[in-house]
């Protein structure tokens, strides 16, 4: 005699299934599934790569939700970019005209380089997340540059994404320079041209004036012109977890 298939055990589950698959399957791919963040998109669809998806910060209404590019690799992935910039004399790293371009629309009253609050794409987007949404993506953040070593650090008395100068704990990244392995900046500082990351002295200054000093990015921490010489796009990125 044929069994009735009448239990709760005998139906497949589908609606379990296709609840992670769909999940999986659209988490960040359009503003009417967006994630909260990157990091919120790494917990959901952990295998999904690098690349550009919805984010909605607030999780409120998706009318809001804009596209982000999103690091899936770096340090454990979950990093939403909020920054790239590139230099306006490169080539002439320690002069006063030298200062990192675009700026984001932190507080820098003596900057004269152009604010950005349109997001980046990709790391050689130039442009800038309006900085009042850098917190609503986390507290953490990574440096990437082709001319200074890479670093993720952590807020202590100090924060980048809430603009408060103090103490911060850092981690060597990836060594991108052949000088100083295994040194990373302790502090961070604000300055009236663009805040600065200091271990025994200046080792990443995100200058943003074309008038006086010149955007530091020294692997060693000794505000030097140690960074990568030559490099062709040199560039940077600002990333939050």
């Amino acid at each position: 005699m044929c069994k009735k298939k009448n239990s709760v055990e005998e139906w497949p589950r589908w609606p379990t299934f296709q609840y992670v698959f769909f999940r999986y399957l659209y988490a960040g791919s359009s503003k009417s599934s967006p994630v909260l963040n990157c990091k919120d998109l790494k917990d959901k669809a952990p295998s999904l790569v690098s690349g550009v998806y919805w984010i909605d910060p607030d999780s409120g209404s998706h009318g809001n939700a804009f596209q982000a590019y999103c690091d899936q690799q770096t340090d454990g992935g979950g990093w939403t970019l909020v920054w790239s910039y590139t230099f306006t004399g490169y080539s002439s790293f320690t002069s006063g005209a030298n200062a990192v371009t675009p700026r984001p629309s932190w507080t820098a009253s003596g900057a004269n380089t152009r604010v950005s609050t349109t997001v980046p794409l990709s790391e050689t987007h130039y442009e800038a997340i309006n900085y009042a949404l850098w917190r609503t993506n986390g507290k953490e953040f990574l440096i990437k540059s082709n001319i200074n070593n890479w670093i993720a650090c952590k807020e202590g008395t100090g924060s980048l994404v809430q603009e408060k100068a103090g103490s911060i704990t850092c981690k060597l990244v990836k060594q991108v320079s052949k000088q100083c392995a295994g040194v990373v900046p302790k502090s961070l500082t604000l300055h009236s041209y663009g805040p600065y990351l200091s271990s025994s002295s200046l080792y990443y200054y995100f200058d943003s004036s074309t008038r006086a000093n010149s955007p530091t990015h020294d692997p060693c921490g000794r505000n030097q012109a140690n960074q990568s010489k030559g490099v062709v796009n040199p560039h940077g990125n600002i990333f939050v977890r």
